[in-house]
């Protein structure tokens, strides 16, 4: 049985000068270290001592990112292990693996308060969310996000976790303009929302978060909880407030969960910032 997987060291946090270009991730049993600028391979030597068996470095400094067998190799089927859940993983020449590390307090948080739940998991991805509402025993997720094959790999997971599939939908539509869609399967208990900072012209966090936020009111029952997502270094919490504070009053800032890196980083605010609003109302 494998380890769950985790970030070893998050040079980008910048609490260690001079190495603020090296992420090192552990999907044991693969090890992989990100590079955002050039770094010579011999001062990278001290990770060969590391009981893996792979050992990857990713290039992300160059304009389509390289990957580099430093030990082992490429494995066929990677897979991460979080909390009793498996999923897929891609490396590769693409930006992302499939997975991210950072969102672990928030799937944590969903396995725990989704029970009996319908959940609404807005820019789905590869649908970790999702999964881990499932196996907290949400009632039902709707997933949606406009990239037909990051959903086939979200539907992927699903079936390798064995959940059952009535109780999950996957939706490939643009949610700027699909919300009647969207409402049909509500109303919601948790609404997950967890854009990229910026998807080209589709969305734009500063220009679109808050078309978002109107919406929710009329999508959600009494007591509903949003979970609110926001991965800008230049955007902080107070962003998020201010929108709902502005265009959904009747949500109620609660609490807040950082980055799962937030003790490797200098600033958390400048990481990833998860949200959470309550409806207030008679449920």
């Amino acid at each position: 049985m494998h380890s769950d997987c985790h970030r070893l060291f998050h040079g980008r946090g910048g609490l260690t000068p001079g190495l603020e270009h090296v992420v090192v991730d552990s999907f044991p049993p693969t090890l992989l270290i990100t590079l955002y600028k050039e770094t010579p391979s011999d001062s990278l030597a001290q990770f060969l001592a590391l009981p893996y068996e792979n050992i990857l470095i990713q290039k992300r400094y160059l304009p389509r990112p390289e990957l580099e067998v430093f030990k082992g190799g490429i494995p066929e089927a990677p897979l991460a292990h979080e909390r009793g859940c498996i999923y897929q993983l891609k490396f590769g020449t693409s930006q992302n693996i499939g997975f991210f590390l950072d969102m672990k307090n928030g799937r944590e948080w969903l396995m725990n308060n989704a029970r009996e739940k319908r959940v609404l998991n807005l820019f789905a991805y590869t649908c970790s969310l999702s999964l881990a509402a499932l196996k907290g025993g949400a009632e039902m997720v709707v997933n949606v996000d406009m990239a037909k094959g990051a959903l086939s790999v979200g539907k992927e997971n699903h079936r390798l976790n064995e959940i059952d599939s009535h109780r999950v939908k996957f939706l490939s539509y643009d949610i700027m303009n699909s919300w009647n869609n969207i409402a049909r399967s509500g109303p919601y208990d948790i609404v997950v929302i967890d854009p990229p900072t910026n998807q080209g012209d589709s969305f734009k966090v500063e220009r679109d978060y808050y078309k978002i936020i109107k919406r929710l009111n009329n999508m959600t029952h009494p007591g509903a909880v949003v979970m609110a997502c926001l991965n800008s270094p230049y955007l902080k919490s107070d962003f998020l407030k201010q929108l709902f504070a502005e265009h959904a009053p009747e949500f109620q800032f609660t609490s807040k969960l950082d980055s799962s890196f937030a003790e490797m980083e200098v600033d958390p605010e400048e990481g990833l910032k998860i949200l959470f609003f309550e409806k207030k109302g008679a449920v």
